[in-house]
Formats: structure tokens, C-alpha cells, sequence
């Protein structure tokens, strides 16, 4: 009688053994993706050493306006030495260099002013981590 009582229990052990692994395999893998940031620096005026730094992570924005500006907790402009040091920030917040390349903007008859650009990436699991640990002016509103 205890023979089978054992057989018994070792028999459901396996059965909601191979049941729980079954469940595992059928449930969705959450795959971790590569998204990317632009930041964009400019001069702010030639009477200052800070720059101006945008973030486009694809969010929609008003012309014009500083919904990409990188803001603190208490919603106060974050200011950057250079793009540089903005690259450092991100890469804080587990983001890494891809990709630079400038854009001349010229008025007619100077030499243009140059408007840095820096692609950065990051793998993420969920699209909340897009954000995690940056606010930009457009999402306080």
C-alpha cells in the first residue's frame, strides 16, 4: 500500500512538473529591443560657454517650443557644458554613443552656425524604459 501511495505522489510531482514547464514554454518572451535618442546641441548665444540640448526619442512636439529641452525634477531647464557633457548624462541613464554628424546652418553671408547631432541607443524590455530617469519640458505638460 505504500508503494503505491508513493507511486501515486511521484506521479504527480511530474505531471505538475511537466504542467508548470509547459506553461513556462508557452508563455511570451518579452525580447529586449534597441531604441534610439537624438540629442541635438546648438550655440545658445556667443556670450555664453553653455549649449543648448534637445532630446527627440521620436515624441511628438510643437514648432518652436521647448518640449525637447531636458528639465530637473522641479521642471528647471537642465543646462550642458557641451554636447558632450549632455552624452555623459544619458550614458548615466544607460544610454550609448551610435552616431554624430553636424548640420550647417548658414544665414546668407556668414559661415552658418553648426548644430552638433548625437545618436544614442539603448535596450529596453517595455517602452516606459524610453524615459526612465529624463523628463523633457513636453512631458510635464
Amino acid at each position: 500500500m505504500k508503494k503505491i501511495f508513493v507511486t501515486i505522489f511521484v506521479l504527480t510531482c511530474l505531471s505538475i512538473s511537466a504542467f508548470a514547464q509547459t506553461e513556462e514554454a508557452t508563455a511570451p518572451a518579452v525580447k529586449p529591443h534597441k531604441v534610439y535618442c537624438e540629442i541635438v546641441s546648438y550655440a545658445r548665444n556667443i556670450f555664453s560657454d553653455k549649449t543648448n540640448v534637445e532630446l527627440d526619442f521620436g515624441q511628438a512636439s510643437k514648432w518652436l517650443s521647448n518640449d525637447r529641452k531636458l528639465v530637473d525634477e522641479n521642471g528647471k531647464i537642465i543646462n550642458f557644458n557641451s554636447i558632450l557633457d549632455a552624452a555623459n548624462y544619458m550614458a548615466e541613464r544607460g544610454w550609448i554613443f551610435e552616431e554624430a554628424y553636424v548640420v550647417q546652418s548658414s544665414i546668407k553671408g556668414d559661415s552658418g552656425i553648426p548644430n552638433y547631432h548625437w545618436i544614442m541607443s539603448k535596450e529596453i524590455t517595455d517602452p516606459s524604459q524610453i524615459t526612465e530617469g529624463l523628463q523633457t519640458q513636453g512631458m510635464q505638460k
